[in-house]
């Protein structure tokens, strides 16, 4: 009681963190034992319950959607023994409430948000309206859900997103506001316990049966998350995922590569469709909610459950009564402007469609980049002298510009564990240079990824041991890789699907070997093991004075030459096109070398070179 009342009266501190997430758990965890031994003190400012100290978000979207488990939705049940807690299931202690509240130096201040910081006084204003200074600070407000205007509470604070509909034992107030017609985004244990009210909803005896399917948007990890864990669990519900790209995780309008090509994209959304129903509705984004008081004749979505289309106007007479703040949604075509009132009815709404960083609190005090979030460097140091940040909140910049920005559990974590070195040591170390690092599991397929390196703009995937799947007994029996490969021919990532622990552990080393391949079409005929095993496999070897690397494998000439036949399957080329075909072969001519050899291969003057002739001379 005595060290309780201390804390308590403490207006100073040599460390505080704003936020109470999975950050802010492994900082203070990683920083415990300086304090004590260095008589510090650590404040941490939660707009989260007192009783809601950082969790493990991952099973936010996962097993806090299983309507059984309420354990992983309520802190206060059995005394939060099963709650995933920081820690929980990890390397490390479990760290409830009373960690915060025993450990030596460390207040834990819940229901508490900052409201201004004056960084040349280090002086924060809460909301209590009180002064707190600091010596560093580091900024762990992470990131809020986007959604629609209008759909669900506006805000970034647990007050502001969950006061009026959950109660002080987190249970929901009124669990019928969160049935039919509702809507949700999902990024906290608040979230979870809504959306599986929604799920556990059924009709009153006087009410009509609804027939219509949980509409998930976006085609990000979230959405896929959710749509997988809602209908691997509830097999009387349907699910539909509009996306506003074709694929999930795939790229973007206009070219924008993604993490998923094609290929990956539907071997997921293939085990989704054929075994839980899932339908998927492509090319579409949501322009608003469809009000409950809207009838009439629309156009809607229907037919092949992997790629819906648009169907003709049909009757949508009154909507049912239990409905509260809408039917569905209100969709247009992205590729046809004038198709723009399509509506889709839902049970209920799921936005899963990006993320905004908390930290407009800050105005423009620190340096940010595109989108809001805090400019970083390697240290995670911020603009500001004595002040960090760490977790989705920020990005960090390094000196050549690129932005890396990993909104990822695992990111958070050992961001957090940099930052504790750089607090309780002079500094001046080597800086945070993990590889980017993410991993996402499907629930009730059985199935997931881990990902290492950069993806993106500039990047050929080429995926290995994925074709030819669907012959696979069980798709969770299929181990396949995908490998990222740059502008200058460097493999910058990799994901791997399932696969061994063995296999998992080489991933990071393939990364980081920046090995060269010669060819992506080679890589692709590659083994999985052998590329894991030697990612320096393909890299090929220094060239003398007048060396090429020449693509000399019969099949690959050949596909080469057949696009510069006279006609398809002629098996001739005219002799102006050769110089063009052995340049798409690796071929580095001078002027006076192209000369010969287009000399030598048409020696009789008649224009025309065959396959056979152009083979033996080339590969000679």
């Amino acid at each position: 009681l005595t060290q309780a009342l201390q804390k308590s009266l403490m207006s100073s501190f040599d460390f505080v963190i704003i936020g109470g997430g999975v950050g802010a758990g492994y900082l203070a965890r990683d920083i415990a034992p300086t304090l004590a031994a260095e008589q510090k003190t650590l404040l941490i400012i939660s707009s989260a319950p007192n009783s809601l100290t950082p969790m493990e978000r991952p099973a936010v979207s996962k097993g806090s959607l299983i309507p059984a488990m309420t354990f992983l939705r309520n802190p206060m049940e059995d005394d939060g023994k099963k709650f995933p807690y920081v820690c929980k299931g990890a390397d490390g202690p479990t760290m409830p409430p009373s960690w915060y509240e025993e450990t030596e130096g460390v207040t834990f201040m819940g229901s508490t948000t900052c409201q201004s910081v004056d960084f040349d006084s280090k002086t924060l204003t809460l909301s209590s309206g009180e002064p707190v200074t600091f010596g560093k600070l580091v900024i762990a407000t992470g990131s809020r859900a986007r959604a629609l205007d209008g759909c669900g509470a506006e805000g970034s604070t647990w007050d502001e997103l969950h006061s009026e509909d959950i109660d002080e034992q987190f249970q929901l107030k009124d669990k019928n506001k969160w049935g039919f017609g509702s809507c949700h985004t999902i990024r906290d244990v608040g979230d979870s316990a809504k959306l599986v009210a929604a799920m556990e909803r059924v009709e009153d005896d006087d009410q009509e049966t609804c027939y219509w399917p949980i509409v998930v948007v976006g085609g990000g990890f979230i959405a896929m998350e959710v749509a997988a864990s809602i209908a691997s669990k509830a097999e009387d519900l349907h699910v539909t995922v509009v996306l506003s790209n074709e694929h999930f995780l795939g790229g973007g309008r206009g070219g924008k590569p993604g993490v998923f090509n094609k290929e990956m994209s539907e071997f997921y959304e293939r085990q989704m469709c054929q075994r839980f129903g899932v339908r998927f509705a492509r090319g579409y984004s949501v322009t608003g909610l469809w009000p409950t008081e809207e009838a009439g004749r629309y156009c809607s979505l229907d037919g092949p459950a992997m790629d819906l289309k648009k169907t003709r106007e049909r009757q949508f007479d009154a909507c049912p009564k239990q409905f509260t703040d809408c039917r569905g949604v209100i969709l247009k075509n992205v590729n046809d402007e004038t198709d723009n009132d399509i509506r889709l009815p839902a049970r209920f709404v799921i936005f899963g469609v990006g993320e905004k960083p908390n930290s407009e609190f800050l105005g423009d005090s620190l340096a940010k980049v595109e989108g809001g979030y805090l400019k970083v460097n390697e240290n995670c140091q911020t603009s500001v002298p004595d002040v960090y940040a760490i977790g989705d909140v920020a990005a960090m910049v390094g000196e050549d510009g690129e932005v890396v920005k990993t909104g990822h559990v695992d990111a958070a974590r050992k961001m957090a564990a940099h930052v504790a070195g750089e607090l309780t040591s002079e500094g001046g170390g080597s800086g945070y240079a993990e590889t980017p690092y993410f991993y996402s599991s499907v629930m009730g397929l059985d199935l997931g990824w881990k990902f290492y390196g950069k993806c993106g703009e500039g990047c050929t995937i080429v995926t290995i041991g994925l074709t030819g799947w669907e012959a696979a007994e069980k798709a969770s029996d299929v181990v396949w890789a995908a490998f990222y490969v740059n502008s200058d021919n460097v493999i910058v990532g990799v994901l791997l699907n399932n696969g061994t622990d063995e296999m998992k552990a080489k991933l990071p080393a393939v990364v980081e070997a920046k090995a060269v391949v010669i060819s992506t079409k080679k890589l692709k005929k590659c083994t999985l093991d052998e590329v894991l095993d030697n990612p320096h496999l393909l890299t090929p070897s220094e060239l003398g004075l007048g060396e090429f690397h020449a693509e000399t494998d019969e099949d690959e000439v050949k596909e080469a030459f057949s696009k510069y036949e006279r006609e398809p399957g002629c098996g001739f080329v005219e002799i102006r096109h050769v110089p063009d075909l052995m340049t798409s072969l690796g071929a580095n001519f001078d002027d006076v070398e192209t000369k010969d050899a287009l000399a030598a291969l048409d020696d009789r003057k008649v224009g025309l070179v065959t396959f056979e002739a152009f083979l033996a001379w080339w590969c000679a």
